[in-house]
């Protein structure tokens, strides 16, 4: 049942992914997107010391710093936030759940001579990040940033005490249990890399580090075993953090309304001087491969530079107007090193070109954003 469940929900989440790439209202609008999307992955909750505080009928009570040891478990959620260029701004929300187990030795004469226990711990976080995406011009994309949020810890820790009871009780057998969840301060680090599988969806690998400072559990049950000399009670109370690492990886899809009104054209370039000589390399639509039309061009730029001796061109990229501002960046930059390698191979030295990607800048054929201009998907060899 559990299996038909997960994979009705992965269906539902290909027709959403599908549905978006239909509709034509979805892709990175620039300057900005709002954006949201599933994440999963491993996780594990570190080794701790928690502080237990137990208190027998009589009023005694003692503290000790207890040994935990965490099993791995799992972390789920989702993300909703707003792309500004580089920059990402987001709510998340993410479950936690673990097991753990642990052993606790006192000293022998105090309120009690040992303890051993094991439980559950699980954790709703809801956190605001910051996440920086760095710009290199590379198909992944490295990024960095922090969270602030509220984080609720339910833990549970069922035990078996010998503990000193005053006469005529004396030492009994309990099974305390200490269950409740608070709510504490939450703070995270990002760090992670982030593929665009097109410029409206994209996936992310991240490294996350969630804690919280110390927070106490108080709501304390116990049943007596042995012996059977009247009623006994115990009350305990749990004084720990939570520290986690997380590995998880998301999708995001970006969406948005297109902007009301284009901006107005942005005025021709102008003209080259009449000694410059100018080849234009056309690309396909969201494509940095050279054509083979593409290469007769550049076979007759390196002709025309072997002829007019050794002298220094510009090779710069462009795209249309379709697609966010970031990922048409790295596109011409691509476009442009593709052209860089081939005139390379055709024997014009790297030294004697000037390599350069402009994105949206500059259109050959002024167009309002969203169109797929062929004319504006170039490379432009500029000879002086």
């Amino acid at each position: 049942m559990r299996n038909r469940c997960l994979l009705g929900a992965g269906v539902a989440l290909a027709a959403a992914f599908g549905c978006a790439q239909a509709n034509a209202q979805f892709g990175p609008y620039p300057p900005g997107a709002f954006y949201f999307g599933p994440e999963g992955g491993w996780s594990s909750l570190s080794s701790q010391n928690p502080t237990l505080t137990i208190t027998n009928p009589a009023g005694q009570s003692t503290s000790v710093s207890t040994s935990t040891n965490s099993h791995s478990g799992f972390n789920a959620g989702a993300r909703a936030g707003y792309m500004w260029g580089p920059w990402r701004f987001e709510e998340e929300y993410s479950y936690r759940n673990f097991s753990s187990g642990n052993v606790t030795r006192f000293a022998p004469g105090g309120l009690a001579t040992s303890f051993n226990s094991s439980g559950s711990t699980h954790s709703n976080a809801a956190m605001t990040n910051v996440i920086y995406d760095f710009t290199l011009g590379w198909p992944i994309t490295p990024h960095i940033g922090a969270g602030i949020g509220a984080v609720n810890i339910n833990r549970s820790v069922s035990s078996t005490a010998n503990v000193n009871i005053p006469p005529p009780v004396n030492t009994v057998v309990l099974n305390p249990t200490v269950s409740g969840n608070a709510w504490a301060f939450g703070y995270q680090a990002i760090a992670g890399i982030r593929y665009m599988i097109n410029p409206a969806l994209a996936i992310d690998a991240d490294y996350r580090y969630l804690a919280t400072p110390d927070v106490t559990l108080s709501n304390a049950r116990n049943n007596r075993l042995v012996p059977a000399a009247g009623p006994c009670c115990l009350s305990a109370s749990l004084k720990s953090r939570m520290q986690t690492n997380n590995f998880v990886a998301s999708l995001t899809m970006m969406f948005g309304a297109p902007p009301p009104a284009a901006p107005p054209p942005a005025p021709p370039a102008p003209p080259p001087p009449p000694a410059q000589q100018v080849y234009l390399v056309f690309f396909d639509w969201d494509k940095y491969n050279i054509t083979p039309e593409g290469t007769q061009i550049l076979e007759a730029a390196a002709a025309h530079w072997k002829a007019g001796g050794a002298v220094q061109i510009q090779v710069t990229g462009y795209t249309d107007l379709s697609g966010s501002a970031g990922y048409n960046q790295r596109l011409s930059e691509r476009r442009a090193n593709a052209v860089a390698t081939a005139l390379g191979g055709m024997g014009i030295p790297p030294n004697d070109m000037v390599v350069s990607g402009r994105g949206m800048n500059d259109p050959r054929v002024p167009t309002p954003l969203g169109v797929r201009e062929p004319q504006n998907r170039r490379v432009e060899i500029v000879f002086p």
